[in-house]
């Protein structure tokens, strides 16, 4: 079973959202990391290894995003349906 774990975030600058997608796949495994809308405030998180919110908080706090956990182990079927 995949750990999926959907997050809303606000960005101050939109060229930081590609960087910390770049960081998150360099600190968790084998995992997946997209954007679900155009706007970069949906972050869906997929890997087959289990991960913590406390993995990622750092990262989050490194490019002074705010963030909050939407939903957890989420089925990729009800992804492609916020998108």
């Amino acid at each position: 079973m995949k750990n999926n774990v959907l997050f809303k975030t606000r960005f101050k600058k939109i060229i930081d959202a590609f960087w910390l997608r770049e960081d998150i796949l360099e600190i968790i495994p084998n995992c997946q990391c997209e954007y679900l809308d155009n706007n970069f405030r949906l972050l869906c998180v997929s890997s087959e290894t289990l991960f913590s919110e406390n993995e990622l908080k750092p990262v989050f706090e490194l490019y002074k995003t705010e963030f909050f956990i939407v939903e957890q182990n989420i089925s990729r079927a009800r992804l492609h349906t916020i998108s």
